[in-house]
């Protein structure tokens, strides 16, 4: 087996049938699909049982309780045979062929995993996201795009679907699956493992794949605890840093991410639960004040002055608060 495709599928009946139509458009023999019903209660399921068994290599497999993302992926890839493996989420889908294509660069490239761009749906509208900047389909030093710190990079795309990827080299490393404990966030520490634990990786200009933007459903948009869990994320990448010989090095990535991504959550908190809302402000400043001070004030130094004022707003909220 050549490929294993693991495809969640949680409450998605709007949008199942399309993803299932375009993996039979790219159906192969040595391909299979690893369908992951994470126990849906809209309709998805009796879809899947009536399409499913019509795809070739296309296997069904239901959780008989909502386990999440994370352990929904994981066992598809417990169950997966392919030397590859690739993930498609419900309400997403591939172009004719994609796959074929996405095999034969991985094939001739022999790197570890390889990373692609897709296309961004809003609606009607189509555009083309690039993968972030590097040098195209040549085997590249994972930890080395971990960086720059004031750059887009692939710490900054972690999409787990817009990728391929070698099973057994992961298993190897100890970085095939992925942490449970997230309800979302689950790809960024999972691709720290990756670029730090990893001999090789490529880049290529496919966008076969075809990332809805506009699913009311989706987890990005829910506003209750879920949205929080980037911040266990970052405890897990940083104490994966803490065991690379260029981890001091690379925190400044991380730590600029985490700042941003705590400004951004602070931006739109007024979309969230009230207890969402406090958990944010406690648990966003507690992580700033458990993390290595010198990495957080260098940080601090290179960003604009309205996100740092905002930053450091939180934190002396919080320790004003523990001080009554």
């Amino acid at each position: 087996m050549t490929l294993s495709v693991i495809v969640a599928m949680c409450d998605v009946r709007e949008f199942c049938r399309t993803a299932l139509k375009s993996l039979a458009l790219n159906a192969r023999q040595d391909f299979e699909f690893i369908v992951v019903d994470d126990c849906s209660v809209d309709g998805t399921s009796e879809i899947l049982r009536e399409m499913v068994p019509r795809i070739p290599g296309a296997v069904l497999i239901r959780n008989e309780r909502n386990l999440g993302i994370s352990a929904t992926r994981n066992i598809g890839l417990a169950a997966a045979r392919g030397r590859f493996f690739t993930f498609l989420d419900g309400d997403d889908w591939y172009a004719p062929g994609y796959l074929a294509q996405l095999v034969g660069w991985m094939s001739e490239s022999g790197v570890d995993f390889l990373r692609t761009g897709h296309v961004r749906v809003y609606g009607r509208k189509r555009k083309i996201v690039m993968a972030p900047l590097a040098p195209r389909a040549l085997p590249l030093d994972p930890a080395d795009y971990i960086g720059p710190v004031d750059a887009s990079t692939f710490m900054d795309y972690p999409q787990s679907w817009a990728g391929v990827y070698d099973r057994e080299r992961l298993r190897e490393a100890d970085a095939l699956f992925f942490d449970e404990s997230l309800r979302t966030a689950e790809d960024r520490p999972w691709f720290y493992k990756l670029h730090l634990r990893m001999r090789s990786f490529g880049v290529v200009d496919l966008h076969g794949v075809f990332y809805r933007r506009d699913v009311s459903t989706s987890l990005t948009k829910v506003p209750d605890e879920r949205q929080l869990d980037f911040l266990p994320a970052f405890r897990m990448i940083f104490d994966e840093l803490s065991h690379h010989p260029r981890g001091y090095e690379l925190s400044f990535k991380a730590m600029r991410t985490l700042c941003a991504l705590i400004v951004i959550h602070l931006g739109r908190e007024e979309q969230y639960e009230e207890l969402t809302r406090d958990l944010l402000r406690e648990r966003g400043a507690q992580i700033l004040f458990d993390l290595p001070q010198d990495i957080l004030e260098g940080t601090l130094a290179g960003m604009d002055s309205a996100r740092v004022t905002k930053l450091r707003e939180l934190m002396s909220q919080h320790q004003g608060a523990a001080a009554r």
